[in-house]
Formats: structure tokens, sequence, C-alpha cells
């Protein structure tokens, strides 16, 4: 079985221009505080960043809502956002494409997201040709069962497993057709129209549009099967509402980029991570979200060259503002 490489040298080739970093239009609203480029509302990126605005208020900050982390980090490129999160990989795929992608410095190492393959559960019906001219061919049953059945399949790709999906679909040489997608509901309903044969949806565990299947939807996960080393791994996720348990999953690691600030910027960015430094135990232990509780080390960040802390340590504050959202608009 082929492993999964990372393709250090992805860059325009594949990334293509529907993915070499797609602009993001931000209102002229004015931010008090720090810039956080997160994503759609109610996703994992999201989540996390309530949870980290809750717990710390050491520094004021805003939400910036995107599509997810490879809109993230041109957000910061362009100076939309002053942090963001991102997969480890959609930076290493992206810091040659983009020079200021490129110098951007992870501040803190956070939870894994993972690749969600979403099926029929039922499987799915395929016509064959037409016979004399005029009458359809005999139908064929497909069931997926497994990541490794999509070879030559057609799939929809949503957000961050846009450029995930293409990654894969080149290394292991599976010539899958695909098409781009802008939600997971709409994804998940060419599922269910036999238009695909799966939809791949990247989030952390548990996803919100996940939980939100019932096992009366029609659909399902199947497990990833094929072979992965490093920035990858595979990790067993559940989601009883689907009935499924200890399905392996493709993962990788989250990380909280920002701009390598030198100023009164560093010195907030400063603060903020001493506070989940300080406060990461009651992160993991409150009424919050399982993924804080991955979290092993803020410090582990693969390639990703650290942000340069500055001053001493702060008073940490528990109380917190409000969170502001600025929603970037759909084009």
């Amino acid at each position: 079985m082929k492993k999964l490489f990372l393709i250090a040298g992805l860059g325009a080739a594949l990334v293509g221009n529907a993915f070499a970093a797609k602009s993001v239009d931000l209102p002229a609203a004015a931010c008090e505080g720090i810039k956080v480029a997160t994503g759609p509302s109610g996703k994992g990126y999201s989540k996390v960043y309530r949870d980290l605005a809750k717990e710390c208020a050491v520094v004021p900050t805003c939400e910036v809502q995107t599509t997810g982390g490879l809109d993230n980090l041109n957000a910061m490129s362009t100076k939309k956002a002053d942090i963001g999160e991102a997969q480890l990989d959609t930076w290493l795929a992206m810091k040659n494409v983009d020079e200021n992608i490129g110098n951007l410095v992870g501040l803190m190492a956070l939870n894994s997201n993972y690749l969600h393959t979403v099926v029929a559960a039922g499987g799915y019906t395929v016509v064959g040709e037409k016979k004399y001219g005029f009458l359809k061919g005999d139908s064929t049953q497909v069931v997926i069962q497994r990541f490794s059945d999509l070879r030559g399949k057609r799939v929809a790709l949503v957000g961050s497993a846009q450029l995930l999906g293409r990654q894969l679909n080149k290394t292991l040489g599976y010539a899958m057709d695909i098409v781009d997608v802008d939600t997971d509901a709409a994804a998940f309903a060419m599922v269910k129209a036999g238009s695909v044969a799966a939809a791949f949806a990247v989030s952390g565990w548990p996803s919100g549009s996940i939980e939100a299947l019932k096992q009366d939807s029609g659909l399902s996960l199947v497990p990833f099967d094929a072979a992965v080393s490093s920035p990858y791994t595979v990790k067993s996720i559940n989601y009883r509402n689907l009935g499924v348990y200890n399905s392996n999953a493709l993962a990788i690691s989250n990380i909280l980029f920002t701009r390598p600030f030198k100023g009164d910027k560093a010195i907030e960015l400063t603060r903020l991570k001493q506070c989940v430094v300080a406060r990461l135990e009651a992160l993991k232990e409150g009424d919050y979200e399982p993924a804080w509780n991955e979290i092993k080390s803020l410090d582990s960040m693969g390639e990703v060259p650290p942000f340069q802390t500055v001053g001493g340590p702060v008073a940490i504050s528990r109380a917190a503002p409000p969170a502001k959202s600025v929603a970037a608009p759909r084009k």
C-alpha cells in the first residue's frame, strides 16, 4: 500500500487558481484588539476561539469568520487578521506560494482536524449506458465501505478538504473526480442524491455538521485505510448519532498562526499565550470543546517556527466580554 507523504512542492501547480489563497473581503468595521481568523459559525475553529475568548480576557479579541484554514492564512498574509487557525499541512503546502504565508509563525499548537468521509449508508445506484440507442442499461448498486473504495469515483470537497482532497488524490493516484462544494449540507445532499460517491469534510472532533446527522439520515462514515506518514496520523473517532465507533480517520495538527509581530501586538499575544498556558487545565476540565483535551503540548508545532514571546508574566483573568464576530461576506 502506498504511503501518503506531504508534497512539499505542491505549490501553485496543484493549488491552482481556485486555491491560491482566496481573498477575504472584510467589512471596514473596526475591531478592538486582536483579530482572530476562525471559520464558519458552529464549526471547530469558531468553537475553539469562543472557548479561548471566554476563559482568557487578558487582551480584547474579535472573531473574523472565514471559510476555514486556507482563507485564514490568506487573511493573515493580507493583514486582515492578526492570528488565525489552520492545519499544518495547509501551511506547508502554501508557504512557498505566498511569501507572507511562509513568514507566519506559530503562536501555539491546538487540536487535530479530521477528514470525515461521508457516504450513503446503503450505497448509491449507477445506471448503465443506454442499450440499442434508447433503453437504459442494467443498474448497479455501489456501496462504499472504506476510503480506498473511492478510486475513480466522484467526490465532493468542502472547505479545507478542497486542498487536502487534492493532495490525497495526487499522492495516492486515486484518479477521483473532484467537485468543490460550499457547505457540508450541500455536499451531504449530493451524497444522498447519488451524484457523488462521498463528501470530504474536515473539522475537529466532534464535527457539528456530522453530529447533527441521525442513523435514519441515509448517511454514514467510512474508515480511512491508506498508509500515512508525517505530518499526518490516523486516529479513531466515534459518532454515536450515526452508530459509528472506533472508525479510523486521517488526522492533521492545527496551529494557531500569527504574523511575526515585534511591537505592542507582540506584547498582547504574549499575554494571550501565557493565559492559555495557565488556563489549559481549566479549558480541558471545564464545559468547553473536547478539542482542548487533545492538546499535549502547546509548543508541538512541527516545522512551524515559534512566535517569539516578549516581556514577563502577566496577571490572568477569566472574566471575558462577549466575543465579537466580523463575518466575511460570501462571494
